[in-house]
Formats: C-alpha cells, sequence, structure tokens
C-alpha cells in the first residue's frame, strides 16, 4: 500500500499496542481527483467524535468526509446500534456541531443499516436548545436507508425536528421518522423548496406547529407504501403542505391530531391520493383532510376521523376537490359528517355511509357546488340533511340516499338549489311531515329561496312522509317521469309521466349488485320503463346500460334484459351461456367463465379467476387480486383495486390495470404468431410498479434467463422510431416516441421476421429492462 507523492499523498503511520491509527490518506482536494474510488465509508463507533488521530470513523467523520468529495458516497452503519449525537452547536453548516449538514458539490450520500435492524439516529443528547438530526442544504443530495431518525429538535427556521431539507433532494425509504420536534414548521421534517420522496417508512409521534409529521412548503413530496401516523401540531396533524405538490399512493394516515385544520392533511397546494386511507384523525375543522387548494382522491377510504368543535368530520374543502371510486365512512362533526364543502366538490362512484354530525349535513354539508354522480349515501345521520344539507348548489345524477336519519331531510334538505335526476331516495327516517326523503325549507338568516328540481327520480318509501315544502318561497320544479310517495309537496308533481301517492317502490335491498357502490335493485317496480334520461347518459349507477327494454327506469339503476348470472357472498364457480351475458361474482373468490356471446362479468369483491372465451368480452376485476383472460375476440379487462393479471389472448385488446401493482401476459402456449396473439392496448402501465410478462414458450428467440429483466442485454432495446426497430438486434424492442412493443424475431434483418408488433403503452410510459419479466 502506497501513497503517491506527486498526487499529495501524506501517509501518517503509527503503531501503538497493535493498534494501526491513520490519518486521512489523502488532501480533499487528492481525493476529489480518485471519483469513484472512496465511495464507501463504514462507520465503526457510535460515539460522536470529530478526531482523524483516534483510529475509528464516527457518523459526523463520515458526514465530513463525504462532503469533501464530489462522488457519491455510501455510509455504512451497523444494525442495530444507537449513534447518538452529543456535540452542540450552531451557526455553522460543514456538520462540526449540532446537526448532520448535507452540502452541495458532495455528491449523493447514503446513509444505510446493513442488515435487517434499523440503525438509530438520535439527537436527544444534543444539550442546549438542540438540535435537528439532518439539515440538507441547497442542490445537495441525501438518502436515507433502512434507519430511525430520532430525538431531534428545530427550534429555528424554518424547522423539521428530524430533517430539514433547504432546496436539495431527498429520498427516504424503509426507514422511521419518530418523536422529534419544531418550534416553527414540520416536527419530523420539513421539506422547503426541496424534493423529497418516501417509501416504505413511516413517520410518527412527531410535533409541530404546521406540519407535525411533515411540513411540504414550495417543494414536492411523493409517499408511496407508509405509514404517517401519531403526529401531533396546530394545523397538518400529519402533513402540512403550503403552494406545493403532494402525492400519496398506498399509503396511511392515521391517529394524527391537532388544535387547528385538518388533522390528517392540511393542504393548501395540490394533493393527489390514491388507494390509501386517512383514518382516526381528529382537528378543529378537517379531521380527516383539509383542502384550501386542489385535492384529486381516488380508490380511497377516508373514516373514522372528526371534527370535535367545527366542520368537516371526513374533509372540509374551501378549494377544488374531486373524489372519485372511495369511500367516505363513520367520520363526525358539528358540521359535515362526512365533507363539508365551501368550495368545488365533484363525488363520483363513491360511497358515504355512517358519517355523523351534530347539526347539518350527515353525508354532505354543501354552501358551496357539490356535482354527485353514481354514488351512495347511506346510513348518514344529522339534525338537518342525514344525507345533503345544501345552501349552496348541488347537483345528483345516477345516486342513491338510504337509511339516512335526520329530523329535518332525512335524505336531503335544500335550502338552496338542488338538482337531481335519475336517482333514488327510499328508506330515510325524519319526523313527519319534515321530508323523510327531500325537505326544501329556507333559511331566514340567509335569505335564500330555495330551488329543487327532480327529474326521472324515486322519492318513495321512506319512513314517514317523502317530500316536504316548508315555507312559501320554495320552488320546486317537476323535470316529469318521477315517482313520488307522500308529503305536501306531491300536488306539485304533476309533469309527464309523473308518479305520485307511491308508497311502496318495490325496491330490493342495498347490496353488491355489480358496480363501485352498493345500490337498490328494482325487479318488479313500477319505475321499470318509466322515466326519462335528461342528462343523456350512457349507463346507470353501477355501469350497466342506461336504455333497456322499452325505456329507462325511473331511479339510478336500470333493470336488464341480457341474461344476469349473480353468484352469492360465498366462492362460486358461475357459467354464462351463448347470448350476451351479464355475470357478477358478488363476494368470494370466484371462478366465471363467460363462453359465448358478448359478455360483462364483474368479479366485484374477492380474488377471482374471470375468463372471456368467445366474444368481444368486457371483465372487471374491481376489488381483490383478480386474474383476467379474454379468450378470443377483441375484449376489454379492467382490474380495479387489487394485484391483477391480465393474458387478452388472441384478437387486439385493451387492458386497464387500475390501482397497485399489476402484471400483463403475453403468452399464447405456442410460437409467436401476430394473427393468434394480437396487439393490445396497456392503458395506464407504471414503469417500476407494474410488470410485462414474456413466456419464453411464445417468444422463443430470447436466450435471456427467467426473471426480471434481460440478463442478456442485447436482447431488449429502445429506439425512437419503428423503422429503429425493424433492424434493431434485439428481439424485444420499445418504440418510446409511440409505445409500440415489438417482437423483433429476425434481428437486424428488415421487418421482424415471424415477429412483430404485440402491445401499446397508450400512455407512453417510460419503461426500462426493469419493467419485464421472462418465464419458462
Amino acid at each position: 500500500m502506497t501513497g503517491n507523492v506527486n498526487r499529495g499523498g501524506n501517509w501518517n503511520l503509527e503503531l501503538i499496542f497493535g493498534q494501526l491509527k491513520s490519518a486521512l490518506a489523502f488532501t480533499p482536494e487528492v481525493r476529489a481527483s480518485y471519483a469513484g474510488v472512496l465511495a464507501d465509508i463504514v462507520v465503526n463507533t457510535t460515539d460522536d467524535v470529530v478526531d482523524d488521530s483516534d483510529g475509528v470513523t464516527s457518523l459526523r467523520e463520515a458526514i465530513i468526509e463525504a462532503n469533501s468529495t464530489p462522488e457519491d458516497d455510501t455510509i455504512q452503519l451497523t444494525a442495530g446500534a444507537t449513534y447518538d449525537l452529543t456535540i452542540s452547536g450552531s451557526d455553522e453548516d460543514a456538520a462540526a456541531t449540532g446537526d448532520l449538514d448535507i452540502v452541495a458539490g458532495g455528491g449523493e450520500i447514503t446513509v444505510i443499516s446493513q442488515g435487517d435492524e434499523k440503525a438509530v439516529i438520535d439527537a436527544g443528547g444534543i444539550e442546549g436548545l438542540g438540535d435537528r438530526v439532518f439539515h440538507v442544504l441547497s442542490d445537495a443530495a441525501l438518502q436515507l436507508e433502512n434507519v430511525e431518525i430520532t430525538g431531534g429538535f428545530a427550534n429555528d427556521s424554518p424547522g423539521g425536528g428530524a430533517l430539514n431539507n433547504d432546496s436539495g433532494t431527498v429520498n427516504i425509504s424503509n426507514s422511521t421518522i419518530s418523536s422529534n420536534s419544531a418550534d416553527i414548521l414540520g416536527g419530523g421534517i420539513n421539506n422547503f423548496f426541496g424534493t423529497l420522496k418516501i417509501s416504505n417508512s413511516t413517520i410518527s409521534d412527531n410535533s409541530g406547529p404546521n406540519g407535525g409529521g411533515i411540513d411540504n412548503s414550495f417543494a414536492t413530496l411523493n409517499i408511496s407504501n407508509s405509514t404517517i401516523t401519531g403526529n401531533s401540531g396546530t394545523n397538518g396533524g400529519g402533513i402540512f403542505n403550503l403552494a406545493s405538490t403532494v402525492t400519496i399512493t398506498n399509503s396511511t394516515i392515521s391517529d394524527n391530531s391537532v388544535d387547528g385544520n385538518g388533522g390528517g392533511i392540511d393542504n393548501l397546494g395540490t394533493a393527489n391520493i390514491t388507494n390509501s386511507t386517512i383514518s382516526g384523525n381528529s382537528a378543529n375543522s378537517g379531521g380527516g383532510f383539509r383542502n384550501s387548494g386542489t385535492a384529486n382522491i381516488s380508490n380511497s377510504n377516508i373514516s373514522g376521523n372528526s371534527a370535535y368543535l367545527n366542520d368537516g368530520g371526513g374533509i372540509d374543502n374551501l378549494g377544488t376537490a374531486s373524489l372519485t371510486n372511495s369511500n367516505i365512512s363513520e367520520n363526525s362533526a358539528y358540521n359535515g359528517g362526512g365533507i363539508n364543502n365551501l368550495g368545488t366538490a365533484t363525488i363520483n362512484n363513491s360511497t358515504l355511509s355512517g358519517n355523523v354530525t351534530f347539526l347539518a349535513g350527515g353525508g354532505i354539508r354543501n354552501s358551496g357546488t357539490t356535482n354527485v354522480s353514481n354514488s351512495t349515501f347511506s346510513t348518514n345521520s344529522a339534525n338537518s340533511g342525514g344525507g345533503i344539507y345544501n345552501t349552496g348548489t348541488t347537483n345528483v345524477i345516477n345516486s342513491t340516499f338510504t337509511e339516512g336519519i335526520s329530523n329535518y331531510g332525512g335524505g336531503i334538505y335544500n335550502a338552496g338549489t338542488t338538482s337531481i335526476s335519475n336517482s333514488t331516495i327510499t328508506a330515510n327516517g325524519g319526523q313527519q311531515n319534515q321530508g323523510s326523503g327531500i325537505l326544501t325549507k329556507a333559511l331566514d338568516e340567509l335569505g335564500f329561496n330555495p330551488t329543487t328540481i327532480v327529474t326521472s327520480t324515486i322519492v318513495s318509501g321512506n319512513f314517514s312522509t317523502d317530500f316536504d315544502s316548508i315555507g312559501t318561497n320554495n320552488t320546486i320544479i317537476s323535470g316529469g317521469n318521477n315517482l313520488i310517495g307522500i308529503g305536501n309537496a306531491i300536488n306539485i308533481f304533476n309533469g309527464d309521466n309523473d308518479q305520485t301517492g307511491v308508497t311502496d317502490p318495490l325496491l330490493g335491498n342495498l347490496v353488491d349488485n355489480g358496480g363501485q357502490t352498493l345500490t337498490l335493485p328494482l325487479p318488479n317496480s313500477p319505475a321499470i320503463d318509466a322515466g326519462s334520461n335528461p342528462n343523456s347518459l350512457t349507463t346507470d349507477q353501477r355501469g350497466e346500460p342506461r336504455f333497456v327494454g322499452e325505456g329507462v327506469d325511473i331511479g339510478a339503476v336500470e333493470l336488464q334484459n341480457s341474461p344476469q348470472i349473480t353468484g352469492t357472498p360465498e366462492s362460486d364457480i358461475l357459467n354464462g351461456t351463448n347470448e350476451n351475458d351479464t355475470i357478477t361474482g358478488l363476494a368470494g373468490n370466484d371462478t366465471i367463465n363467460g363462453r359465448g356471446g358478448d359478455d360483462q362479468i364483474i368479479g366485484s369483491r374477492g380474488n377471482d379467476f374471470l375468463y372471456g372465451k368467445e366474444g368481444n368480452d368486457t371483465l372487471q376485476g374491481r376489488l381483490g387480486s383478480d386474474r383476467l383472460f379474454g379468450g378470443n375476440g377483441d375484449d376489454s379487462l379492467l382490474g380495479g383495486q387489487g394485484r391483477d393479471r391480465f393474458n387478452g389472448g388472441t384478437g387486439d385488446d385493451t387492458l386497464t390495470g387500475g390501482a397497485s401493482i399489476d402484471r400483463f401476459i403475453f403468452n399464447t402456449n405456442d410460437e409467436f404468431d401476430s394473427d393468434d396473439i394480437g396487439i393490445d392496448d396497456i392503458t395506464d402501465f407504471v414503469p417500476g410498479q407494474d410488470i410485462i410478462l414474456l413466456d419464453k414458450s411464445t417468444f422463443t428467440e430470447i436466450t435471456s434467463d427467467s426473471g426480471t429483466g434481460f440478463s442478456v442485454n442485447a436482447e431488449f432495446d429502445i429506439v425512437t422510431s419503428d423503422a429503429e426497430a425493424e433492424t434493431s438486434e434485439a428481439f424485444i424492442v420499445y418504440n418510446s416516441n409511440n409505445g409500440k412493443l415489438f417482437y423483433n424475431a429476425n434481428g437486424t434483418e428488415a421487418e421482424f421476421g415471424s415477429g412483430g408488433e404485440f402491445a401499446n403503452l397508450t400512455n407512453i410510459a417510460s419503461i426500462s429492462k426493469d419493467d419485464f419479466l421472462l418465464r419458462g
């Protein structure tokens, strides 16, 4: 081992009692010239020391060393060990005292615990006012893997007890940020003008004024497969998002609390939430989520949250909120048990159930604009407006209100402008003559003259009167084709084809009849073929065809004439006919065979096997992890919320994975034949999450080993034109400009030989070889 004098080597070796101690072998300037060589730093003491001559390397020394060189460095910690920070100090950004500073020019620094158990970095030993744990400065980059960060305290701006990311880039994975605090922003983390990614991690038991867990200000935050729980503060117990974008996927925001707004999340920017749970949080307003910006929520559950003194148990919306394929359940508040809306809210294919409010709006209190479609409100309760209490503008289409309880307006209380069409309002409870189904009544203190427009809707079978109007300033308009029970407003319903005095609409129970929400079937109802279609709907609430038989049915559900085969709550084997069947599995792990015809096959709940077989079929897995096989024909396969597997079979199929991790399989049980395999459209492929599986019995030229990726690198290529794909040396070729995926069976020769195009990623995803799985 030698040091190059010409390159500045300055070895100082000393032998004392058999222990080797040395100063750093090279000066920082020399180390910088050895880019890529000095990349791994092993921390071999848990003490917080800075001493080049003691023969050991502390975490602080490792940070200083990594900061001094431009290459990326990995700092290795011992699994299960605790690294206490004890050197007090402030007003410096070189990591010499106080927090561990990560500076620009030092490359990306990775701090990782080697082993199954996390290493702990604890700043609780910093005396005086204390300090945070990590400070990432502008343009610096830090990765934390398999570590726990605790004991940090930030008493200065901008905050971040565990970590302040000040215009840098931070990735946190398989880690825990717990029991940190701040006086200003972000008890756990402050992301200020930075980029922060959190995956497979836990943010817990932190406290700070805005953002008990995380403050994200003027920044970008991505959270996946993580839990944010037990944090507290003034606003945004879990997350406070200001003028920023936060994206949350497959994560849980639970049991956070604040004295102000947004127990789980307080959003003043843009929030995109998918396949996640917001539960058990509490606040003054917005127990689960308070939105003053733009929020897009899909395939998610918001449940068990509370706004103990004010509005919006689940959601308090002052901005623009969109809710799709989601559940708002068992939340509570003074007003707006499920949702309190003062802005614009759009709710589609969702369920609001079991929400409670002391005053108004068990499901929703609306003072802004609310648009509801294809949704179900059930078992919500309030003093006024069990389902919806409206003083603004509410539009309801293709939706069901049932089993709501309220003294005034069991289903809907309207004191503003409400339009209801193709909906069902039944089995709600309330006081006599106070509109168990619908009550329209002006509020004297607001001076509004309520307007209620009802078209092709069932308001019947409620436990007291169905439709009541109180006061003289109400306007009720029948759009015709309604089925109305009893109440003092029924004489107004004398429009075309209105039916009144019908106390029993002959509906079934609220059950899974297919679709994303529970609905009420109408096998023998006078509503059949008696409705209208003012909004030119193509489907009913469930997604079934809207025009069947001699006319549209009144209400939210259309009776289907095609053969209907429905399973049980158990695991069933269901076989179709040679007609155009609709087969619904309901609960249980079902096996459904479509056979002939153009079938609609719906797995619903459970982990199902769906086989379209002959015909141009539509297969929907929906809930659970399903396997969908198209068979012959040009089929449409839609997964849903679970981990689904797709095999389109022959024909040109459309494959949509939906939420979670999906696998798209290409296998014909024979060598590749473009006529057999067809060209399938994959509409929502997510690189790094979804997988394209190629069976080598079909793609016979591939010699790479089975498993993820291509062990022979030359067998996969990315090009920018179809012409390049034809002459590529690779067997699997992707055109990154149009999303086409080719099997190039003859290599550099013209065209594709026995291969050809077999898939089209319509979202033109940025895939790599790691997005493939080879089998066989």
